[in-house]
């Protein structure tokens, strides 16, 4: 097993981290060799609460996966989310300089290094520029190069996130004598498994709702057209049932996964279920009804502040492929009805591909399958040429702050 064909993952969640080893074999197949998966601690809502608890918990799970491959590897793709992120589109214009009338790839670079230019305020740094498509005389073109023209647009959705945060969180694998090999916003990690070419090209909404926050990438024309980041997850729907049906965190998860939907049913009315199950002291009859009416209502919430969010880049005809949902949440029965109410679009549960294992289909994992397949796409690139449009940044914070 040559070291040249192991990549590895990191995806540290709100509610598990879940590290991936995977061997790439003949064909560019990727056979997934080792799995490491622990309720994470030291993380609430998104946010590091306390870094020696969480990287405790990442190192374990590091280990795990190491013992189960049977190796050590030297490097590892990083999941990066959380409410501190931001993006927005940042364009450049070129006027075509050439005699002739036609772009030259001088043309182009004036245009990027325009687009790219923008400055960040203080204690914020890029993780991605992300190509869209370039404008030529107002006609969207995929590589204007030699086209006869004379004003040339170049744009990128471009998102940079909290440099503390994400010096600490290189931090968390480096101090296991890892190496960062670059920062996968969640969104476009979970993206990349989710929904293929033809859906990113009629246009299509990926939304990863995990545990503290929900991520979102829009896809139109085959192109990135924004992303997200929502302070809202699975564990505000729990805490809600904590307060409104006045049970502990561990029973209001139980009855979620095991009797809650996202919606409401005239069926609800008249049923009732046990708390514990097993009517001893202490076990009440719970309405189910009640259960899903404060379900709803989070969900409901959740989903109207997206489509806030999106205002009028989310509609029918923009968004053919419709909403696709990802994420542990994705498992709540009838989230996705849910969503196609409260958005006006169609929606669906995401699939992961067909490689992955039959323990990695749950869409909890779509995330750190997505940073394997960013690894292997970037693997014979480099970083600045990847499709991502992510950026070397890992090295730099490596050698600026000594980690």
């Amino acid at each position: 097993m040559s070291p040249s064909n192991i990549i590895a993952a990191i995806d540290i969640g709100t509610s598990k981290t879940i590290v991936l080893i995977g061997e790439v074999q003949a064909g560019r197949r990727l056979n997934i060799i080792g799995m490491g998966e622990l309720p994470t601690r030291g993380m609430r809502k998104g946010e590091i609460t306390d870094l020696p608890t969480l990287k405790s918990v990442v190192h374990d799970a590091i280990h795990a996966a190491e013992e189960s491959a049977g190796i050590q590897v030297p490097s590892a793709y990083l999941s990066l989310s959380g409410y501190h992120l931001s993006g927005q589109r940042s364009t450049g214009v070129a006027t075509v300089s050439a005699a002739n009338g036609r772009v030259s790839m001088n043309d182009i670079n004036r245009a990027v290094q325009e687009a790219k230019g923008r400055q960040l305020q203080e204690g914020r740094v890029f993780i991605h520029h992300i190509k869209q498509p370039y404008f030529l005389d107002g006609e969207m073109r995929t590589n204007p190069l030699s086209m006869a023209g004379q004003r040339l647009e170049a744009s990128f959705w471009a998102i940079d996130a909290d440099e503390s945060y994400v010096r600490e969180l290189i931090h968390i694998p480096s101090g296991y004598g890892l190496r960062v090999s670059d920062l996968i916003v969640s969104s476009m990690a979970s993206g990349a498994m989710v929904v293929d070419e033809p859906m990113k090209t009629h246009g299509v909404l990926v939304v990863d709702i995990g545990g503290g926050t929900t991520d979102y990438v829009l896809y139109r024309k085959g192109y990135v057209i924004c992303t997200g980041v929502l302070p809202i997850g699975g564990e505000h729907i729990t805490n809600d049932l904590c307060l409104g049906l006045r049970v502990n965190e561990t029973n209001a998860e139980k009855i979620k996964r095991e009797f809650g939907s996202a919606i409401v049913s005239p069926e609800d009315a008249n049923h009732t279920i046990w708390m514990h199950g097993d009517k001893s002291i202490g076990d009440r009859k719970l309405y189910v009804q009640s259960i899903n009416q404060i379900i709803n209502a989070r969900v409901d919430e959740l989903f109207t502040i997206l489509r806030r969010k999106l205002g009028q880049r989310l509609n029918r005809q923009d968004v053919a492929a419709g909403v696709v949902i990802t994420g542990g949440t994705a498992q709540l029965r009838n989230i996705d009805h849910a969503a196609a109410q409260t958005l006006g679009i169609d929606a669906l549960i995401g699939k992961n591909p067909d490689w992955a294992t039959e323990d990695l289909t749950k869409p909890q994992y779509s995330t750190v399958l997505g940073l394997l397949q960013y690894a292997l796409n970037g693997r014979d690139r480099e970083p600045s040429s990847r499709k991502s449009g992510s950026i070397p940044i890992v090295d730099a914070f490596l050698k600026l702050f000594r980690i």
